[in-house]
């Protein structure tokens, strides 16, 4: 009888320490995930301790970029990096083999490490100075036309001791830049008959003064 009761206290203390042994791993789940900004980086780590043996998965999200989807055992620990110039928002979800109550779910959102730096960009203005051109307007020389030379020559009559005086025009052109006098305006007239018409008129003004001088003799 005394060892009937024995044997039945060793069995219930037997699984007793067994549920224990069980239940102590499945209250014991230990979640831990940050994420912040290192040496100018987004970074996102996770650790995970004292979940059951398998069938544990996690999957890690940056946005909608997927950093890891994988199952795990009693424990997992990783980090991911990023890249620090922009804004980030990090879902962490881990489902646990032994009951849905052990599940982990975190989101971290971190701003960009990296701040813009604003550049401003002066562009240089150019000034152009334009000189003006001295022009010189053209020296106008304006030279008065010498008067015109008036010649008289005397040409003795034929027999006679009168003379009968020519006087011929003599009309200077200007030089030195001056202006061209304007031609004589045509008359029709040919130089060849004005020098006949002049002697003839020599002529009949000798051959008037030897008939005047005949009659007086007479």
């Amino acid at each position: 009888m005394a060892g009937r009761v024995l044997g039945a206290i060793t069995v219930a203390a037997t699984s007793g320490l067994a549920l224990l042994a069980l239940a102590i791993p499945a209250s014991a789940h230990t979640p831990t995930s940050k994420a912040e900004c290192v040496a100018d980086k987004a970074v996102v780590s996770v650790k995970l301790k004292a979940y059951a043996r398998q069938g544990n998965t996690i999957v890690v999200k940056d946005g909608e970029t997927e950093l890891v989807n994988t199952s795990f055992g009693d424990s997992y620990e990783k980090s991911w990096t990023t890249p620090g110039d922009v804004a980030h928002t990090f879902t962490i979800t881990v489902k646990a083999s032994d009951g849905n109550q052990h599940n982990y779910s975190k989101t971290h959102k971190v701003d960009a490490c990296v701040k813009p730096t604003s550049s401003s960009s002066t562009t240089p203005t150019t000034t152009t100075t334009t000189s003006p051109v001295e022009t010189t307007p053209p020296s106008s020389t304006s030279e008065s036309t010498p008067p015109a030379e008036v010649t008289t020559t005397t040409t003795p009559a034929s027999s006679s001791s009168e003379t009968v005086p020519v006087t011929t025009t003599t009309t200077p052109v200007a030089g030195g830049g001056g202006e061209a006098q304007p031609p004589l305006a045509s008359t029709g007239a040919s130089p060849g008959w004005a020098l006949l018409a002049g002697l003839g008129l020599v002529g009949a003004g000798a051959g008037a003064v030897f008939v005047v001088r005949r009659k007086r003799a007479a």
